[in-house]
């Protein structure tokens, strides 16, 4: 594997345009479902095309897909992070408390996006410091700031006014010409996501680090400040959610996380990255994000049950697994 130097301007080595060329290979049967899906839908559930559900969709995938852009960062570097929904949940409750405690939104923010970036730290420091494989690593963290949480809280939800019509009620239920606040900082989001992949050096190094850490650390890459810098992101993307979810809500929720870590990683795998490392796409991962919030959208309007529709979830992640597999044996070949 050949691996660019950090000289080496993104896009001008055969390497970087090799790497593109497959990861866009690598897209076709996601946007391929995305139109058949589309398709399916105009005939058999006409009412899902309606403005208002069309809104409800967008709105449904924001705070997943967000986490899920940070999930894109550690997934392309072999790793994984279960802590996800617990430091949104962790979030949440300590920018609930603030606001309670009348903090300026501001300041809650950025307060609140500094933990997320800390507590991802924390899984850096155990995966890349102390060794220990990133699944027990994030699970044990997961479990400690979870815990933490609800301590805090003594399981109950911190109570608020109206968030207000600032930037944090933006983050909950602000509008752009009609466009869901939390649909615009997802989207901004991606776009930053996956320009630092696409044209940073970091994003080249995230790349090469998934694809071998020995390769990559014999090339002169620094993979521990790489790593540490993908499960920051995580940690802060995670924030960002936390801070949609209490703005939304007008609540501080100890339990707020949920499956969220599921669902960012099963958006990530079904856009097309690899769970083995040194492939993936932020376009990819937005289209999971999606697929996965159509999909449970069309299943509530065809009245089937809750039950079955984490089934039916875990249906499609099995099936987008098995394509990713094949995709990748076939771009290889």
């Amino acid at each position: 594997m050949r691996i660019p130097s950090g000289d080496a301007p993104a896009g001008t080595t055969g390497w970087w345009r090799q790497k593109a060329a497959t990861e866009g290979k690598r897209l076709i049967p996601v946007i391929g479902f995305v139109v058949v899906l589309l398709v399916v839908l105009a005939v058999l559930v006409p009412d899902f095309y309606s403005p208002m559900n069309i809104a409800n969709v967008a709105r449904q995938s924001a705070a997943v897909g967000v986490v899920a852009v940070g999930m894109t960062f550690v997934i392309i570097t072999a790793g994984i992070d279960l802590s996800v929904g617990a430091v949104l949940a962790a979030i949440s409750v300590l920018s609930g408390t603030l606001l309670a405690a009348k903090v300026p939104a501001l300041w809650v923010i950025l307060l609140s996006l500094l933990l997320g970036a800390l507590l991802g730290g924390v899984n850096a420091l155990l995966v890349s410091n102390m060794r220990i494989q990133p699944f027990v690593a994030t699970l044990a963290t997961s479990a400690v700031i979870g815990g933490l949480a609800l301590q805090s809280t003594n399981g109950t939800q911190v109570q608020l006014d109206l968030v207000g019509d600032g930037l944090l009620g933006f983050l909950g239920s602000g509008s752009v010409l009609g466009v869901p606040g939390p649909v615009i900082v997802f989207l901004v989001t991606a776009l930053i996501g996956g320009a630092v992949l696409r044209y940073t050096t970091f994003g080249r190094y995230v790349y090469a680090v998934g694809g071998s850490q020995e390769a990559a650390r014999l090339s002169g890459i620094r993979v521990r400040p790489v790593l540490y810098g993908v499960y920051a992101i995580a940690g802060v993307t995670a924030a960002i959610a936390g801070l949609m979810y209490t703005a939304r809500l007008n609540v501080g929720d100890p339990t707020s996380g949920g499956l969220i870590a599921l669902d960012a990683i099963a958006a990530v795998v079904i856009g097309g990255t690899s769970l083995f490392g040194g492939s993936g796409r932020i376009l990819g991962t937005v289209l999971g994000a999606l697929l996965l919030a159509v999909l449970a959208n069309v299943l509530d309007l065809l009245g089937v049950s809750p039950f079955m529709q984490q089934t039916m979830k875990g249906v499609v992640i099995v099936i987008a697994v098995v394509v990713t597999l094949f995709m990748a044996k076939k771009v290889r070949s």
